[in-house]
């Protein structure tokens, strides 16, 4: 056959290249003449953690646009651009289906901080403070509407306080999600409620989440209904440099002991008076309270949707962006940009509202209530006041990343440690060379030096393999691995089908090298069939799998048809490279 000298030099050529390049260079501390990335391990080889948020699409349903994937993927933008602001880690952000729900998961490393001295404490420390930080940025900002002063508090609006705090508790009570993920979902919809956790004797536990009897409840406790509850007094300043005694804040509270242990304790008792004072240690047991609890305030919103008089209102669908500029004299401003529709709301409300003010609030927190100085046609306004370029910066970010159609909610958070990923990884990599020796082994007992030539196929495999995971940037997780030891199971079948039907042909008495060939030829077909069908099934937990799921689909797949180029390709220029050679020695060759 012409030209496998060439082809040879190909195949040897792709093996060193793909050698060179899939070495972690960095983690060996060498430098390379040519640029070279390192893997990307997934959690459970790398240690972090996984965050699981909920989107919320009952209110972006009712509307006559709506269209999940739009919004999904628009959420999975911001949810991205939010967690790459913080600009430590590099994080993994993908889709779910769970029943009718959609969720993002947002897969976020630990750091290893090569290079610098820091202790495992130090380094646990700092990799805790990013996730936190992570996770207050993603869950910060939901929503963005523009809002004008109420000018009266109606009835409706009493009542809707106690609304919100009975289907508060009925989602309390439905136990679909945990106490705090639920608290912080109303935290984010609507102003003056609040969400508190700790853990503490009586008199710690704040006054609006205790009651009589609360030390002989059965825990975890959930209270059966809203209590009208009031928080503590205090005092003001007045005017006149006197304390004011103000009357604590009307609510609605719900509350959840978690639990109720009884600990020693001990505390200092004064007796006697005067000189005869006498200050002695007791032991007492103490009652701790691990506590949560939702306080709904009385008090309405101060704000109200700003609405044209045909009912618009000013949200996130029609501000474009938020930029930081420069004023005349160098002042940091805010500069805000709304659509063609926006820009028509803005200006009616502007008109409206003039000297009055609107305030800008994202997630249910208010950002800002500039004052209308003047009626704006043309969509574009710009927020002044004392700010530094930090802070406008700040604010810009802060209104961008509120530009979300659906809110999101935080229902899960699963930590892994990267001393765990690190052995997992070690025993894998192992496991991987043992079994590669092994089927080498196997290959060349049965097979002679064809199975020699096919275990050096099966290496030349992993390394165009490995090389392909690391220039395009998957992950790698022990699921996806699992894809490619199955994908190696596949190469190993085509090699011994192609082995098995060139036998025949050598018993025929056919030549060497048109035995290879047929072999080649007839083996074909059911290659082709089995590889289809394993691939098909790859692109099925590919397209409906979950994180982990997709990432086996993947690499199953990747497998599949890298293993039909070195079954068909690589396996058949070396096994008749060597057949030619040994065309009188078939015994030796192929073991017939």
């Amino acid at each position: 056959m012409k030209g496998l000298g060439f082809r040879l030099a190909i195949i040897v050529l792709l093996a060193v290249f793909s050698a060179a390049y899939i070495l972690p260079w960095k983690t060996i501390g060498m430098s390379t003449p040519f640029p070279v990335t390192e893997y990307k391990l997934g959690l459970d080889l790398h240690g972090g953690v996984e965050l699981d948020y909920k989107i919320d699409l009952e209110d972006a349903k009712k509307k006559a646009d709506f269209q999940s994937n739009d919004i999904i993927e628009g959420l999975k933008s911001i949810v991205e651009k939010r967690v790459n602001s913080l600009g430590t880690a590099e994080p993994t952000i993908q889709t779910a289906t769970y029943g009718n729900e959609e969720h993002i998961i947002v897969q976020i490393p630990t750091q290893n901080f090569d290079g610098e001295t820091m202790t495992e404490e130090e380094k646990k420390a700092k990799n805790d403070e990013y996730i936190a930080k992570a996770k207050e940025t993603i869950g910060k900002v939901v929503r963005l509407e523009f809002k004008e002063q109420k000018t009266t508090v109606t009835d409706a609006d009493k009542q809707e306080r106690t609304d919100i705090a009975t289907k508060l508790l009925a989602e309390v009570q439905s136990v679909t999600y945990s106490f705090a993920t639920i608290a912080n979902k109303y935290k984010d919809q609507y102003e003056n409620i609040e969400y508190r956790l700790g853990s503490g004797e009586l008199s710690e536990v704040p006054v609006e989440f205790s009651f009589t009897g609360i030390e002989n409840v059965v825990t975890p406790y959930t209270s059966p209904k809203i209590m009208e509850t009031q928080k503590g007094e205090g005092y003001t300043l007045g005017t006149d440099n006197n304390l004011v005694k103000t009357e604590g804040e009307k609510g609605y509270s719900v509350i959840r002991i978690n639990s109720v242990t009884s600990v020693e304790k001990e505390r200092e008792v004064k007796t006697g008076t005067g000189t005869s004072e006498v200050t002695k240690t007791e032991k007492y047991t103490a009652k701790i309270f691990d506590y949560e609890g939702i306080f709904v305030s009385q008090k309405p919103s101060e704000w109200t949707p700003a609405k044209t008089a045909d009912g618009k209102v000013l949200d996130e669908r029609y501000l474009t962006k938020a930029s930081v500029s420069f004023s005349q004299g160098f002042a940091p401003q805010v500069d805000l940009l709304f659509n063609a529709d926006g820009g028509k709301i803005f200006a009616e409300l502007t008109k409206r509202l003039l000297s009055q003010q609107i305030a800008i609030f994202v997630g249910g927190q208010l950002l800002t209530a500039p004052t209308v100085q003047s009626v704006i046609p043309d969509g574009r306004a710009v927020i002044t006041g004392n700010y530094t370029a930090e802070s406008a910066k700040q604010l810009a970010t802060d209104i961008n990343t509120g530009i979300v159609p659906a809110p999101i909610y935080l229902t899960s958070e699963r930590t892994i440690d990267a001393k765990i990923g690190a052995d997992s990884l070690k025993v894998i990599i192992n496991a991987g060379l043992i079994g590669l020796l092994l089927i080498i082994i196997f290959l060349v007992l049965i097979y002679r030096v064809s199975g020699l030539m096919a275990g050096i196929a099966l290496i030349i495999y992993g390394l165009l393999l490995l090389a392909i995971v690391k220039s395009f940037g998957i992950v790698l997780t022990l699921a996806s691995i699992a894809g490619i030891i199955l994908s190696i199971g596949l190469a190993i079948d085509a090699n011994i089908l192609i082995f098995e039907r060139t036998k025949e042909e050598l018993r025929k008495g056919v030549e060497v090298e048109k035995a290879i060939i047929v072999g080649f030829g007839k083996s074909w077909s059911a290659i082709w069939d089995s590889h289809i069908t394993s691939f098909t099934s790859a692109v099925v937990l590919y397209i409906f799998g979950i994180s982990l799921i997709k990432g086996f689909g993947l690499m199953l797949g990747l497998g599949i048809l890298l293993s039909l180029f070195t079954a068909m390709w690589v396996s058949r220029i070396l096994i008749l490279v060597v057949g030619n050679k040994m065309r009188k020695k078939t015994k030796y060759f192929i073991g017939v």
